[in-house]
């Protein structure tokens, strides 16, 4: 499997009028078409699987790309 680099993002957040980070990761390209700021030193590479969520180039929230081992990856809601 390929890898790609992955990275935090923070976007505007009307309801509260601040800047909140995602609870997502994303690919430089995916965190640009939503217009929100790429937080370069969270660079982090995973598989490619990873991106492959219900949003393109974006993870399931709350993704760990490195986790320990026997913990949980995401936490689903």
């Amino acid at each position: 499997m390929s890898k790609v680099k992955i990275y935090q993002f923070e976007g505007y957040d009307v309801n509260n009028d601040q800047m909140k980070k995602s609870r997502r990761l994303g690919t430089r390209e995916a965190i640009e078409i939503i217009h929100c700021h790429v937080l370069e030193e969270t660079a982090t590479d995973v598989d490619e699987s990873a991106v492959k969520s219900d949003i393109p180039g974006l993870t399931a929230r709350d993704f760990i790309p490195h986790p320990r081992e026997g913990f949980q990856r995401s936490v689903s809601s």
